[in-house]
This record gives structure tokens, C-alpha cells and sequence, in this order.
């Protein structure tokens, strides 16, 4: 006799698949359901009708990992997928996996170059790149980061443009800051232990400085710093030289803590129409930044600045801020 296998609601393309994963097997009157070898226990046993087995519908749900849901309305079985949570853990696994492929493809490439992976062969521009791989994200915030000097004295130039991360910049705290700072000062000493190690975080977008730091002779990161001159004609050189991007310019400062004078150079002769069709506004704007930052470190000098023609060190403009605050840009 042949016996027959039929689940109500269930099209012809089920039907087959399951006919082809499922067995039945008879004991003492009571159907049995194989399936992967497996038997499949049930609160509803299957029935025989007229040659025909009968499977109830929440047995092969749970089977077939599905939701079924009988609609009276519209007498129609509805069935769908149940969330499956463990190929959620599988994808969870695999990104985590391939990170760590990224970063063992990172050293290999290191190794490859010929430089050990612990940086003892690193010249400053590869610690500079790896600083980037490894620090570039922090807290969802993208970071720039530059390295100036030499194996005795660092500057570390940290740029981020606070027009897309201001909330999350807002969202720090301080010691966020620091630590963020610290990891990036402690990879800095492995290479190069007996540097004096230094920088800023700025703004890209303002060109405002938004923090200082410095360490100590232990490594430890320390947030302000007392800068003189030569450090701080460097760091504003290397921030402003290409402020226009159509003007190369250079930054000088003469003077003491009292009294400062800020001088920027500029080769007329070969930026005379860049130069020109700048608004007193933007060069304005320019010059207010770089007072701006020299404030920040010297508090209670007298500041004022200059733009100079290098080539014949004739004044272009003159900038300077009365007692009551107000800017004032002479242009010649």
C-alpha cells in the first residue's frame, strides 16, 4: 500500500522538500517523524486518513525554523522566517575576523617593506602613517595626525573639523582627550624614548586651537603647555603656510613674552593677482586667527602683525586689535 504525505496549507514545492527530509515510521500504532535522523516530538500526533498522513502545521514551523499564522479573514496560512540569531552571531564573528585579517595584513605589509612591525626601523613619516591607522577614529570622530621634528623634540599636530564633529567633540570628556592623546604620546615614546614630545589638537575648519599638551619626563600626557617663540613660530608656520590655497606664505615672530610681533611673507611677484583679489575681509579673518593663537599661550603681550612682500620686505597690511577689542587691517 502506498502511503501518502500531505500538510494542509502547504504548497507542492514544500511538500517535496519535505518528503525528501522527513521519514515516517510506524510503532505501535503511533506515527513517528524522522527528521535528520532525528526524532521530531509533538504535542499533536500525525493522523492517517484514506492513505494519507497528516502533519501538523507548528511541527514543521519549528522544523523549519518558520512563523505560521492562520488569517480566518482571508483563509489563507501565512508563513514567514523567524529572526535567526545565530547567523547574526555568525556575522558578528566574521567582521571580527576580518578586522583582525586587516591588521595581519597591515604588519605583513609592514614586514614586507623590510621594518618590524614594533617600529624599531620606522623612520618619522611610517610612525606618522601608523599613527593614522591606528588612531585616525576615535569615539566616531575622524582624526588628521602630523608629526614635525626630529628623534629629540615632536611636535604632534592633531586636526579634526569640528563642522561635522562638533556633538561628538561636545561629548568627551577630558580624560576621553587625554587617554586619546596618551596612546598616540606612549607609541611616539616606543620609538623614540628620549623625545620631548608636544602638540595640539586644532580645529581644520576655524584654524582655531582647541587644545595643548605636553609630557613629562615619564611619558605622561599634561594638558596645556608653556610654549616659547621658536615653538610657536613653528607650529603657526606649519599651520597657516598654505591658509589660501593659492598663496604659499611663511609666518615669523619677533619679540618676548610682553611684546609680540607676528610677520607674514608672501612672494608678491608670483601671488600678486592671488593676493589682490582677496577681500579685507578674508585677510582679516586670516590675521585674527594667528593672533588668536598666539593669545592662547601669551596671554598678556601686546600683539600685532604684518604681511610682508619677501622679496623687497615691503608691507602689504598691517593688523592690530584696539583696547576695546575691535580688529583693525590696514592694507598698502
Amino acid at each position: 500500500m502506498r502511503v501518502k504525505i500531505k500538510i494542509l496549507g502547504i504548497c507542492m514545492l514544500t511538500f517535496i522538500m519535505i518528503t525528501s527530509l522527513i521519514s515516517m515510521g510506524y510503532a505501535a500504532g503511533v506515527i513517528k517523524v524522522i527528521y535528520n535522523h532525528q526524532e521530531v516530538n509533538t504535542d499533536i500526533q500525525p493522523i492517517v486518513s484514506r492513505d494519507t498522513v497528516y502533519i501538523p502545521l507548528p511541527m514543521i514551523a519549528d522544523m523549519f525554523n518558520k512563523n505560521i499564522v492562520w488569517d480566518k479573514i482571508h483563509s489563507e496560512v501565512k508563513i514567514t522566517d523567524k529572526p535567526d540569531y545565530t547567523a547574526d552571531e555568525l556575522r558578528a564573528q566574521i567582521a571580527e575576523r576580518d578586522y583582525k585579517i586587516q591588521q595581519l595584513e597591515y604588519k605583513i605589509k609592514i614586514l614586507e617593506d623590510g621594518k618590524a612591525y614594533d617600529r624599531s626601523y620606522t623612520d618619522m613619516d611610517d610612525l606618522e602613517d601608523d599613527l593614522n591607522y591606528q588612531y585616525g577614529e576615535y569615539e566616531d570622530i575622524a582624526f588628521d595626525i602630523y608629526l614635525y621634528g626630529d628623534e629629540e623634540d615632536i611636535t604632534v599636530k592633531v586636526l579634526v573639523d569640528l563642522d561635522e564633529y562638533q556633538d561628538e567633540w561636545n561629548n568627551l570628556y577630558t580624560s576621553d582627550k587625554k587617554d586619546f592623546l596618551q596612546d598616540i604620546c606612549d607609541d611616539i615614546e616606543d620609538e623614540y624614548p628620549h623625545a620631548n614630545i608636544h602638540g595640539y589638537i586644532r580645529d581644520r575648519s576655524s584654524h582655531s586651537r582647541l587644545l595643548s599638551f605636553t609630557t613629562s619626563s615619564w611619558g605622561t600626557v599634561r594638558l596645556g603647555y608653556e610654549y616659547d617663540l621658536d615653538d610657536l613660530e613653528d607650529e603657526l608656520d606649519d599651520d597657516y603656510f598654505d591658509y589660501f590655497d593659492d598663496i604659499e606664505l611663511s609666518i615669523k615672530l619677533e619679540g618676548d613674552e610682553d611684546d609680540i610681533t607676528f610677520n607674514v611673507y608672501i612672494d608678491y611677484d608670483e601671488y600678486e593677482a592671488e593676493w589682490d583679489d582677496l577681500s579685507s575681509s578674508q585677510i582679516r579673518t586670516f590675521m585674527s586667527c594667528i593672533y588668536d593663537d598666539i593669545k592662547n599661550e601669551f596671554k598678556y603681550a601686546d600683539i600685532e602683525g604684518y604681511v610682508y612682500d619677501s622679496g623687497d620686505d615691503s608691507k602689504l597690511a598691517r593688523y592690530y586689535r584696539t583696547s576695546s577689542g575691535y580688529s583693525r587691517l590696514i592694507r598698502y
